[in-house]
C-alpha cells in the first residue's frame, strides 16, 4: 500500500466518521440548549446542498487517485474535502434545530448560548442610531468568541428571539 492509498482511506475514514457524528452532535446541542422556545422555520433545500458538497468532496479525494499531484497538494485536496464534510456535519447538526431555546440560539450555523453573552453591542446605542444596522441582524457580542452576527429571515423573527432571549436572561436586557 502507498503513501497516496493511505492518505485517501484516512480521508473517506475521517469523512465516514464524521458523518456519523451528526445525530450525537445534535443530541449533545439539545441537552445544552434545554427546550425550544420558539422555532425559526428553516430553508427546505439544507439536504439537498449538503448532500451535493458531501458528493463533491467525495469526488475532489476520488481525482487524487486519477491524477497524478505532489503529497502536499495530495494532502491539502483531502483536508478541503474532510473541511467540507465538517461543515455540512454542523450545517446538518443544528438545520432543524433553529429558534430560540432556554439556554440558546441557534440559527444556521452559529450556537450562542445566554451565559456566553456579554452585551448586544446594537441596542445600547440611542435608537436614531439604531436604524443605521439591518433590523434582521442581531449583533451579539460573547465572551469566548467575540462579536457573533446572527441573521434572520425577516425583522419580526429577530425581534421575537430578542423577547425570548430577555424573558429567558433578564439581566441581559440592561
Amino acid at each position: 500500500m502507498d503513501i497516496i492509498s493511505i492518505i485517501l482511506l484516512a480521508s473517506y475514514c475521517a469523512m465516514f466518521i464524521l458523518l456519523l457524528t451528526i445525530p450525537l452532535r445534535r443530541r449533545a446541542l439539545m441537552l445544552r440548549a434545554g427546550r425550544r422556545l420558539f422555532a425559526i422555520p428553516t430553508k427546505k433545500r439544507t439536504f439537498f446542498k449538503g448532500a451535493a458538497i458531501i458528493l463533491l468532496c467525495v469526488v475532489l479525494v476520488f481525482v487524487i487517485k486519477t491524477r497524478y499531484f505532489s503529497i502536499f497538494v495530495d494532502i491539502a485536496f483531502c483536508g478541503t474535502a474532510i473541511l467540507g464534510v465538517e461543515f455540512v456535519a454542523r450545517l446538518f447538526s443544528v438545520a432543524t434545530l433553529c429558534g430560540a431555546w432556554q439556554n440558546a440560539v441557534l440559527l444556521d450555523t452559529e450556537i450562542v448560548l445566554y451565559d456566553d453573552i456579554a452585551v448586544f453591542p446594537i441596542l445600547q446605542l440611542p435608537p436614531e442610531e439604531q436604524k443605521n444596522y439591518p433590523a434582521n441582524v442581531l449583533v451579539v457580542e460573547t465572551k469566548s468568541r467575540g462579536t457573533v452576527n446572527l441573521i434572520f429571515p425577516s425583522a419580526e423573527l429577530c425581534h421575537k428571539v430578542l423577547e425570548v432571549i430577555f424573558t429567558e436572561r433578564p439581566e441581559l436586557k440592561a
